[in-house]
């Protein structure tokens, strides 16, 4: 937390802490499956830091980074950011190849697809459905979770600076 006049920030409500340290944006390089094949196989596939194609048992899969924002209720940053994967069908994937360079790419309609990495949640999210809102240029897409969740309630309603802190921490162990 960052007080808007400067000093100190109070103690966390929750644990008495001054959490001062919270990181803004957390998440995976690559999609969970990109770990998952052999060095050789990911030498025949693509991974930039915004697509990934991969070929997996003769098949190749597609997947695309946003963030799913989740806003901080009681602190500094306002917003934090799971930067994940999304895996795309091939058909979804033209469609955001098709209109990636075109400064008008926030107009495309929404896309479906399904989250491609497993996040510090007592249930999995590896899966769970996912709607991708291309934005302007520049901007990863944003991610909405369409599926029941945790992760989907603290989309819609928020987090504290306290749980912030706690997911962080549980990525460290991961």
């Amino acid at each position: 937390m960052i007080p808007a006049g400067g000093g100190t920030p109070p103690p966390c409500p929750e644990c008495h802490q001054i959490h001062l340290d919270v990181t803004p944006l957390l998440g995976p390089s690559a999609p969970d499956d990109w770990l998952a094949v052999s060095e050789g196989e990911r030498l025949e596939a693509e991974l930039t830091p915004d697509i990934c194609i991969l070929t997996d048992d003769g098949r190749t899969r597609h997947f695309v980074r946003g963030h799913i924002q989740l806003p901080v209720t009681d602190g500094y940053p306002p917003v934090f950011v799971w930067s994940v994967w999304v895996e795309l069908d091939e058909e979804s994937m033209g469609r955001v190849a098709r209109s990636w360079s075109n400064p008008n790419r926030a107009a495309i309609p929404p896309i479906e697809g399904r989250l491609a990495n497993e996040l510090p949640y007592e249930h999995p999210t590896r899966g769970l459905a996912i709607t991708v809102h291309t934005r302007d240029p520049g901007l990863v897409p944003l991610l909405m979770v369409s599926d029941a969740h945790a992760l989907t309630i603290e989309q819609r309603e928020g987090i504290s600076i306290h749980r912030v802190a706690e997911l962080g921490s549980r990525l460290q162990r991961q």
